[in-house]
């Protein structure tokens, strides 16, 4: 049995938690300040979030929409409630709301709310923090990728606050703590990639098949729906991440290889393609002084990682979805300072964590005069740190799964490593 930690020790772990959710109350709390002395609000932008003119501009594309149902005019895929003249680039779900009899005048008590239970969520996913981990945290947290979807008050937020409870009860049980995640994908779908958590121990392969079935359905009976969305949502080079963007960057810079649909395709199929080369290099090089394993910390690590690497493969997210990476962050810490990870380099990984989060922006807060310099090239080129990171997640999880299924080939790869 292992030893209870100390007072001392406890006290440490809680620091953690503490100096993070201070970081980002300092920082929301100066951030308000300066913009009630300048009188221009809360100046978003000079710490790079591409703010908008609207509060909680995302979420007033939903709240429209709960105005335009109760009026008995149809809101999904087009909503003519919605100040920007957008489509709704959510499931029709999120409509049929209405009946709760909010609109657009909650928007913005409800966008605090939603910052709020996001904030919280990622507090409480972390389990207990060093001091150093805490301030890893909260670089990441108040980092732009994780503030745009903060003021624009984006339900991505929410569903990853529905995840966060899912791996709370998943320990317990698989099938209580699957219900949340297949909720959050039965609201956004792209959080179905968080039911990787179910994959990481065969006791829970009968909830992720029950989950997956459920989903499936869910999918065929709105399989016409998720066609149009496919259409409506809008495949960004700003403010995004995946395997799609560099290439639809160099289309509409109009670069001469680059003059059809077809070669986006080529093009996001060749970075998966070096991504996942990588990850076997990655693999190779693995690691084999394993250290003690907190289960917390790798159910968090899979959701995130899931999510990740699912939603880099579709192609164009919008950064805010970079808030699943802070799942991944204890765990990986973890290997970084005390060994046992599944490919090397687990500190690097970090590393290019905390430059994705703070230069994935439209205008990234750069010293120096960087920042031009930066807006002026072709391609985002944050994107190669995301295409590293999509690698070794993705050698991580094939680890992972590989030791599961076949553990003496498992062992083999780990000698291989070592040689």
């Amino acid at each position: 049995m292992a030893a209870s930690p100390s007072r001392g020790e406890e006290r440490l772990t809680l620091d953690g938690r503490i100096v993070a959710g201070v970081a980002v109350a300092v920082f929301l709390i100066v951030l308000g300040a300066v913009g009630s002395v300048r009188g221009g609000g809360t100046p978003w932008r000079k710490v790079g979030v591409d703010a908008t003119s609207t509060r909680f501009e995302d979420l007033r594309s939903i709240t429209s929409s709960w105005d335009c149902e109760r009026k008995g005019i149809e809101a999904f895929p087009s909503n003519p409630c919605d100040p920007y003249g957008r489509p709704a680039n959510y499931p029709r779900l999120w409509t049929k709301l209405s009946v709760l009899g909010l609109g657009e005048g909650a928007t913005t008590a409800l966008g605090v709310a939603v910052g709020l239970i996001f904030l919280v969520a990622a507090l409480a996913a972390t389990g207990p923090l060093s001091t150093r981990e805490g301030v890893l945290y909260a670089a990441l947290l108040v980092a732009p990728a994780t503030m745009i979807g903060v003021e624009r008050g984006n339900v991505d937020l929410l569903m990853f606050a529905l995840v966060v409870l899912g791996l709370a009860i998943v320990r317990r049980s698989p099938w209580a703590g699957a219900a949340p995640i297949v909720l959050a994908a039965v609201l956004k779908l792209f959080p179905a990639f968080a039911l990787a958590v179910l994959v990481r121990r065969r006791g829970r392969w009968a909830a992720l098949g029950a989950s997956v079935l459920v989903l499936a359905v869910y999918a065929a009976l709105t399989l016409n729906d998720i066609r149009t969305l496919r259409h409506v949502i809008p495949r960004a080079v700003l403010n995004a991440y995946g395997a799609g963007v560099v290439p639809v960057a160099l289309h509409d810079e109009g670069v001469s290889w680059m003059r059809s649909g077809s070669d986006e395709r080529l093009l996001r199929l060749g970075i998966i393609a070096a991504g996942l080369l990588l990850a076997g290099g990655f693999l190779l090089g693995r690691r084999g002084d394993a250290a003690a394993a907190d289960e917390r910390r790798l159910d968090a690590f899979w959701a995130g990682a899931g999510v990740y690497v699912g939603t880099y493969l579709y192609g164009n997210n919008f950064d805010y979805r970079l808030v699943f990476l802070l799942l991944c962050v204890p765990q990986l810490s973890s290997w970084a300072w005390g060994g046992g990870a599944p490919a090397p380099w687990p500190g690097a990984v970090l590393v290019a964590m905390v430059a994705t989060f703070w230069l994935s922006s439209a205008f990234p807060p750069l010293p120096f005069g960087l920042q031009s310099w930066y807006l002026h090239l072709k391609a985002p080129p944050e994107e190669l740190l995301n295409w590293a990171i999509f690698a070794w997640l993705v050698a991580a999880l094939v680890s992972g799964v590989v030791s599961l299924l076949w553990p003496r080939p498992a062992a083999r790869l780990e000698e291989l490593g070592q040689q």
